[in-house]
């Protein structure tokens, strides 16, 4: 599986302002994140209104895999290492989760 490791966000993963203005950066959308982690379900597609995912490295066994242009893929689980990193989900792309991910979701402000 090819493996993109996403933008870290250490440095910030617990500043839910500085979250979403490193997320709108990225996307360019206007994003909220998310108020609680949610622990992903296997094969479960991913809201449109969704343009970017934080994704805990150390949590769940499972992956957040972005398709429809490049294929982007990062690998989560205990083994991983810790951290946090952000998945761009472009328009027009998809987004699914993969066995039990720990992520929070960053959703337009206005779809």
């Amino acid at each position: 599986m090819p493996e993109d490791q996403g933008t870290p966000v250490n440095d910030i993963a617990h500043d839910d302002r500085k979250l979403e203005r490193r997320a709108k950066d990225l996307t360019g959308w206007d994003v909220a994140i998310d108020p609680e982690e949610t622990v992903g379900t296997d094969l479960e597609e991913v809201d449109p209104s969704v343009r970017a995912v934080l994704v805990k490295k150390d949590g769940g066994a499972g992956a957040v895999r972005v398709t429809g242009g490049n294929l982007k893929t990062v690998v989560t689980g205990p083994t991983r290492g810790a951290g946090f990193v952000i998945v761009v989900v472009p328009s027009g792309e998809n987004c699914r989760l993969f066995g039990n991910p720990s992520v929070r979701y960053f959703r337009r402000r206005n779809p």
